[in-house]
């Protein structure tokens, strides 16, 4: 995220007049003034003090040591930036700003806040929703602007990944050297055939034996040159589609490597349906450009500057002639190229929203036929590919109409050759080869000129592609190992420590977090729903980093030890269990490659598995379809609860195990958690409070802080929060006929 901006002069001017001593750390734009009125404004943070800017002198100043405790409020269309007078203990209105810059503000009140306690935690910063250059939104899910990107930058980065196969580069680069050399020869020898054979004066012997004798060896020397063309040709093709192949290989699976390296909320930001298309679509056009459009333009300039240049040499008033058209095409695609990349430009936003929408209806397609909405879906799908196909058609249209014109000046110019070639040869200054020679040169020229009219379509094709898929290449991880990560063989002693954190800049999560949990010790997370319970389980497994405070794990700090190998010791049963489209043994197996039959079926036995799997006819070589379909919802559960027993974890995570199963099914996976938590230390999330009562210690969260924590008949003694949601639970669930059962008959047991 961008917190500082280019400052007009007269900011800087100010900022040099008055503030010359101190350095600035921060500089954006403060667009609602105190009339509520958008402005030009600019707020910049020092050492010191916050000055707010507007119209050419400073509106407001704020000394910093003055307030504590800053953060940023979303209010309706608007953000205010409040803090605690550090004299009153009084919350005081400091700025309003445009809900654009909410993000920033709250970024800096947060950097301010951690500053002054002496933190050293690297915050998390959102991305930037708008390019700073020309201030259109982001496309979604894209970092980068269509409009401001660099073709340039782009093609160059292409050219680098090409250096890897520099020896079979320059291998087709002589190729298409001697095949350019080649296709310039041919005129010359068809040249000579007119002049030497077919306009040349009859022996008045009448012998043609010579003429004869000098058009076989033409011929040959011709068809010679046609043959070691093609071959040649044939040649390059296969080496430029091996490498242009090969060159993609490496970039799909640079890319897919990278979007594993990516952290959680990089995937939880894009739509899969987009990155399937980036990985697959995207690169694939990168190779078409690569293997058909890059090699053909560098063929098409060689012939386009070596013919050129030899048709000057020979005439160059009639190769002027020739030449006539360049510039007025080059003119042409200039004036249209603005027009060719919004096109492309919108068909890329239209591909990636097609395709995300595509994956989302068949993801869900069982909804979609549960509620007989498959017209609906039809439809929203059809609008999207109904705009797409308008606007490849309305892009054919414009470049089927300018290739027309393209060729309407060449044949233009090639009349006017004729023309003048005729007056020389009648005028006896050229002879009718020279003239052949030129018209077939003239053609080879025409070709390079019609093709580059077309050249900006390809490049901003490919340039469209290629910056989409470089927009995930140039992420960083938000999440990354330091540089000293240590592989730590875990015993299960975990400490939250001072933690706060927010998904969002402006809205914290969890707050003041601290809680120790000794090795072997069972966790409940009870409270309501957004109050910060998965949120924990989260940061324990670092998908993100705290934003200040810190997680010990055997008292080292989990930034500190290797992100792979503490996941590799800690497992994990979700409520929404996802299977592979594989057998039952893979998807066992899985969190422990070559694990044998043997372990697979004992880790299934303490799952209560083994049983209904050999019900099966094929047993675990039964394959369980896309996300486990073929099986029930306690089956699955077992079968996860199987994966995580055959993981040997240290430390267990159980995140509403049993929320969506029957009474049967969970009496079956509440045996096999039961077997399963013994000597690790497990986390475990639960709406149903019954399933928690074997935990050692429950931990209740109210918005985003510790508000109790003790067993469950501690709790329940106390009669606070805890206590509440038991009564409330019980209301709703243990009726006795239509008497709501008293807690005091739930205490006793009865």
């Amino acid at each position: 995220m961008t917190l500082f901006f280019e400052l007009p002069s007269w900011v800087t001017d100010i900022m040099a007049d008055k503030y010359s001593t101190e350095e600035m750390l921060y500089a954006v734009p403060w667009d609602l003034n105190e009339q509520d009125c958008f402005t030009d404004g600019y707020c910049v943070v020092t050492e010191r003090n916050f000055i707010f800017l507007e119209g050419g002198e400073v509106k407001k100043e704020i000394l910093s040591e003055a307030f504590e405790d800053f953060r940023v409020t979303p209010m309706s269309g608007a953000g205010i930036l409040e803090a605690k007078a550090v004299l009153t203990g009084e919350d005081i209105y400091l700025a309003r700003f445009s809900m654009e810059h909410l993000a920033r503000y709250a970024t800096i009140a947060q950097k301010i806040n951690l500053k002054s306690t002496g933190a050293k935690t690297q915050m998390r910063e959102e991305p930037d929703l708008k390019c700073l250059k020309c201030g259109r939104p982001f496309p979604k899910g894209v970092a980068i602007c269509p409009n401001c990107v660099k073709k340039g930058t782009i093609l160059s980065r292409l050219c680098k990944m090409t250096l890897k196969y520099w020896k079979r580069l320059a291998i087709a680069a002589v190729m298409l050297l001697l095949i350019s050399g080649l296709s310039i020869l041919l005129p010359e020898i068809y040249s000579g055939i007119v002049n030497k054979v077919y306009t040349a004066p009859i022996p008045q012997s009448g012998d043609l034996s010579g003429i004869l004798e000098v058009f076989t060896h033409l011929i040959v020397l011709y068809f010679t040159c046609r043959v070691a063309i093609t071959v040649v040709t044939i040649f390059r093709a296969r080496i430029l589609a091996k490498l242009s192949s090969d060159i993609v290989h490496d970039l799909r699976v640079k890319v897919f490597e990278h979007i594993h390296a990516m952290s959680v909320s990089y995937t939880n930001e894009h739509k899969t349906g987009d990155l399937i298309s980036r990985v697959t679509n995207d690169t694939l056009r990168v190779k078409n450009f690569i293997q058909v459009e890059a090699t053909e333009c560098i063929n098409q300039g060689l012939t386009l500057l070596a013919v050129g240049i030899y048709m000057l040499f020979i005439n160059w008033k009639m190769a002027l002639v020739v030449i006539l058209p360049a510039p007025l095409i080059v003119l042409a695609m200039r004036g249209f190229r603005r027009k060719t990349h919004k096109i492309y430009r919108r068909l890329w936003k239209l591909s990636g929203k097609s395709n995300s929408v595509l994956q989302d209806i068949l993801s869900g397609i069982r909804v979609v036929k549960t509620f007989g909405t498959e017209e609906k879906e039809i439809d929203r799908y059809k609008s999207v590919c109904t705009a797409y196909k308008k606007l490849c058609i309305s892009n054919e249209i414009f470049w089927t109409t300018l290739h027309p014109f393209v060729f309407v000046l060449t044949q233009l110019s090639h009349l006017a050759l004729m023309l003048i070639g005729g007056l020389y040869i009648l005028d006896g200054k050229m002879d009718a080869g020279t003239l052949v020679k030129f018209t077939t040169y003239a053609a080879m020229i025409y070709g390079p000129l019609s093709y580059m009219i077309s050249l900006p379509k390809s490049i901003a094709d490919a340039v469209a592609a290629a910056a989409r898929v470089f927009d995930i290449l140039d992420n960083e991880p938000d999440v990354k190992d330091s540089e000293n990560a240590v592989e730590l063989d875990i015993k299960g002693d975990i400490e939250y420590r001072d933690m706060c954190f927010g998904y969002k800049s402006y809205k914290t999560v969890l707050k003041d977090i601290n809680l120790s949990v000794k090795s072997g010790e069972m966790i409940g997370l009870v409270g309501h729903s957004g109050s910060g319970k998965s949120t924990m389980i989260n940061l324990l497994l670092r998908f993100y980093d705290p934003d200040s405070g810190s997680i010990l794990i055997d008292g080292v700090d989990l930034k500190d030890i290797s992100q792979k190998h503490i996941r590799s010791q800690i497992g994990v049963v979700l409520q929404e269990t996802f299977l592979f489209s594989g057998t039952i043994f893979e998807n066992v197996s899985y969190s422990k490659p070559g694990a044998t039959l043997e372990e697979v079926i004992q880790a299934c036995k303490m799952a209560n598995a083994h049983d209904f799997i050999m019900k099966f006819p094929d047993g675990y070589d039964t394959r369980v379809g896309q996300n486990g379909q073929t099986l029930s919802g306690g089956e699955k559960q077992r079968i996860a609860i199987a994966r995580a027993v055959i993981h040997n974890p240290r430390i267990l995570i159980l995140d509403e195990a049993t929320a969506s199963l029957d009474t049967e099914s969970e009496k079956q996976v509440q045996e096999a958690l039961r077997r399963l938590v013994k000597n690790r230390t497990t986390f475990a999330i639960a709406h149903r409070l019954s399933t928690l009562k074997f935990a050692d210690r429950l931990v209740v969260l109210d918005h985003g802080k510790i508000a109790e924590s003790g067993t469950h008949d501690e709790l329940l003694k106390a009669k606070g929060i805890y206590y509440g949601l038991v009564l409330a639970q019980l209301n709703m669930t243990r009726l006795v006929g239509q008497e709501e059962i008293s807690v005091d008959e739930y205490l006793s047991g009865e």
